[in-house]
């Protein structure tokens, strides 16, 4: 089988393609990066092709200390995807199946099915009508406006949804809230993200005289942000903190007034080699996602000893059991995250049974292993030209079961 990849970055889908290559199934795959952001992700040099001439100057812009022109942002994001599936759809090698990820493979997946070759679309978020009520939503009940998408990147991953023979999500949230708009559950199935575990790992361990609460990512009204720092405020503990990890959205910079006389720690974004000692080094790593397709944080810290409290909303229940490795708490819940704080800080025996199984968990999934075992098999079930009704069926009945969607 021979499969070609498209994205507009790296995401996740460098993961896959290093799965792919293990197997001798990766034909090519097509990013948006210069190959000096790309070398780390250990893709054979040979089976990548890079199209930088819009995405790396987007992702400049979004480092810039001056904000950019939000018209100048908004047309170089759209040109990232759209230039390049164009590019790809122009050059789309001899293959089996196309894999293209959240609007960048909308022209390709359609060569591809006019030359016979199956298209999957990939997509590491909500349905994005789903996504955008939902958004919308939360910034009301945080007394702020929605701020205006990419309209014509939207529009293009609902017609990606319809072309394609199937869609690969990454957690039964993100499956639901397709089903709920209308795209049939054969359609989805349901492949969780993996985690280096050669890179992330146990490093130490947390002081025994504080208690560190950790979020890492943008933190922003989307992830949480409220809740994070109304569960942080409540819970008792003498010696606590909160380690913020990441960018922080101008949108929830009021919110910081709140936590000030707090002991609460502002890091930044910081690379990834860094991150091993901070997640080993913390009690729990708390992710109150609104939305979220699959934080990539969660099996970070699992893997790292780390506890989890996540909400329904990330796809935290297809990781880990609520209770074993973590806990998995209501959406938009700031009193459901500070009583598992405080049971984890008044049971430290808790907390030590929970780092072992954290790591357990994860070395159960083998890295990406498991990630690429299942991807391969939607892939090579389309290439036979089976349906998938079975499989994804099974998965929307066990969407409970560890088995099935770990």
């Amino acid at each position: 089988m021979k499969v070609v990849i498209s994205t507009a970055g790296r995401f996740h889908l460098f993961a896959l393609a290093r799965e792919l290559e293990r197997r001798g199934c990766l034909e090519r795959i097509y990013s948006g990066f210069i190959w000096r952001a790309l070398a780390r992700e250990s893709v054979s040099r040979d089976k990548v092709t890079t199209f930088p001439w819009f995405r790396t100057p987007y992702m400049a812009l979004g480092r810039s200390p001056v904000a950019p022109p939000r018209s100048l942002a908004r047309w170089l994001e759209t040109m990232s995807c759209v230039a390049q599936d164009a590019y790809v759809a122009r050059r789309l090698p001899d293959c089996d199946v196309f894999v293209g990820h959240d609007g960048a493979g909308l022209a390709t997946g359609r060569e591809a099915k006019r030359r016979g070759v199956r298209y999957v679309a990939d997509t590491g978020v909500t349905h994005v009508a789903f996504r955008r009520a939902l958004l919308c939503e939360e910034f009301r009940a945080n007394g702020l406006d929605y701020p205006a998408e990419n309209e014509s990147i939207h529009q293009r991953m609902i017609a990606e949804y319809d072309a394609a023979d199937a869609i690969a999500v990454p957690s039964t949230f993100v499956k639901q809230s397709f089903v709920a708009h209308g795209i049939p559950a054969a359609k989805l199935r349901v492949i969780p993200y993996g985690v280096r575990t050669a890179h992330f790992r146990p490093t130490g361990r947390p002081s025994e005289e504080s208690f560190r609460v950790l979020f890492v990512g943008g933190l922003s009204v989307r992830k949480g942000a409220r809740y994070l720092f109304e569960a942080f405020r409540d819970f008792r503990h003498p010696n606590k903190e909160l380690i913020i990890v990441g960018s922080v959205a101008a949108e929830v910079r009021r919110l910081i007034d709140g936590v000030r006389d707090l002991n609460v720690k502002f890091l930044g974004p910081i690379s990834n080699a860094a991150l091993p000692p901070i997640y080993s080094s913390s009690q729990a790593l708390v992710l109150p996602s609104v939305e979220e397709g699959l934080g990539l944080v969660m099996p970070e810290s699992l893997a790292c000893g780390c506890p989890v409290i996540a909400s329904e909303s990330t796809g935290a229940l297809d990781l880990f059991t609520d209770g074993r490795e973590g806990f998995v708490v209501p959406t938009r819940n700031s009193r459901a995250i500070r009583d598992c704080l405080q049971r984890l800080a008044d049971d430290p025996g808790l907390r030590m049974s929970m780092s072992r199984a954290a790591i357990a968990q994860v070395r159960a999934l083998d890295g990406w292993t498991a990630y690429g075992e299942k991807f391969l098999d939607l892939l090579e079930r389309l290439d036979d030209r089976e349906p998938i009704a079975a499989t994804t069926t099974a998965v929307a009945a066990g969407g409970q079961m560890r088995g099935e969607n770990r």
